[in-house]
């Protein structure tokens, strides 16, 4: 099923021309056709105050926030998008569609110095994470959906193995209700990432950049490098307006290897987002020491990624939010998904870890 859905949307994909800055090269995605307009972004969101985020409770739990969408639409919080305020600054776990009303938003902490209120309520960021973090991040999130996955398909009970077709898909069918009638924090949880880890690299990526932070907030990386940030941004702001119209996502490389692949659906929120992954992949490139990309070809080096995704196999389960998450893997790439109403209206790609 999810399978077929994805070949359909790689289907739909072209692959644009390349820009490149120093060791930072991004190929533009762009999409035969459109999918329907039906959520808002996060920063959208919070701009007209339609959605209300804030700590779980007054003592607050880190790895959890709670969200209230007045509505009248879904708000999308893509990976890595950073909240900044309450106890502490967070980054979002997973890409999550919250439904109009209360939900429970798995998140990593940024900020480890820090552990106040300084604002009841939480700002959007002006970034989303690096690849490099996001990777590891999902990785975790990952090794946990397949280890649940392989203990649903040893027990009979969960799984109805030992029935025949029509009986394993009733029980696939009961079990995935059965995660839509869990708690949220329940469901949360299953998105928990290792919090260590992510603390690890915060403080590599301030120790590589020489940042100085008061609180070790990873945003204070991104403010001391925002000159460069914004001149590498000013470098593809051409290339990205003229293919725009249709761009659903880009293809991310940095020196010549393949550090990331992001798509959103439909395109005009694809190009509302774009602001905030671009100052994630800049930061990727300045924490490498080579000062240009070496010679490759861009174009088929994107084919390839997407002629791999075409072979990974497939974890599905209830998202944290609205629709399904999937966890893709094959032997050099995977990542995370978000099929909504039907379509695959969020992708994230990495290289495999090794």
């Amino acid at each position: 099923m999810y399978e077929q859905t994805i070949a359909d949307t790689l289907s739909r994909l072209r692959v644009g021309g390349p820009m490149s800055d120093g060791p930072l090269c991004i190929v533009p995605v762009r999409c035969a056709s459109d999918v329907p307009d039906r959520y808002v972004l996060l920063s959208q969101a919070l701009r007209r105050g339609t959605v209300l985020i804030t700590e779980v409770s007054e003592a607050g739990e880190v790895p959890y926030l709670s969200v209230f969408n007045k509505g009248p639409w879904p708000v999308l919080v893509f990976d890595g998008e950073e909240l900044v305020g309450a106890k502490q600054n967070r980054i979002a776990n997973a890409t999550t569609l919250l439904a109009v009303g209360k939900t429970v938003l798995p998140v990593s902490c940024v900020e480890q110095g820090r552990w106040h209120a300084e604002s009841r309520v939480f700002r959007a960021g002006s970034y989303a994470s690096h690849p490099g973090l996001r990777r590891d991040k999902e990785r975790r999130v990952r090794e946990r959906v397949a280890w649940e996955a392989r203990r649903r398909e040893t027990t009979p009970q969960e799984s109805g193995r030992h029935g025949a077709p029509q009986e394993r898909q009733e029980a696939a069918t009961a079990g995935g209700r059965a995660e839509r009638e869990e708690s949220q924090h329940v469901r949360a949880r299953r998105y928990m990432a290792d919090q260590g880890m992510v603390w690890e690299e915060v403080h590599r990526v301030s120790n590589v950049r020489g940042a100085v932070s008061p609180t070790a907030a990873m945003a204070d990386t991104y403010q001391s490098e925002k000159h460069e940030l914004d001149r590498i941004i000013d470098v593809f702001r051409p290339g990205m307006r003229a293919q725009a119209a249709d761009a659903v996502g880009m293809m991310v490389f940095v020196g010549g290897e393949f550090v990331c692949f992001d798509l959103l659906q439909p395109a005009r929120r694809f190009s509302r987002l774009v602001r905030k992954l671009l100052r994630g992949y800049a930061l990727e490139a300045l924490l490498h020491s080579l000062s240009a990309s070496l010679p490759f070809d861009a174009e088929e080096a994107a084919l390839r990624v997407f002629a791999e995704l075409g072979h990974a196999t497939v974890n599905a389960r209830a998202a944290a939010g609205l629709g399904d998450d999937l966890r893709l893997e094959t032997g050099r790439i995977s990542g995370s998904g978000l099929v909504w109403q039907g379509e695959l209206i969020q992708l994230s790609l990495f290289p495999k870890a090794e």
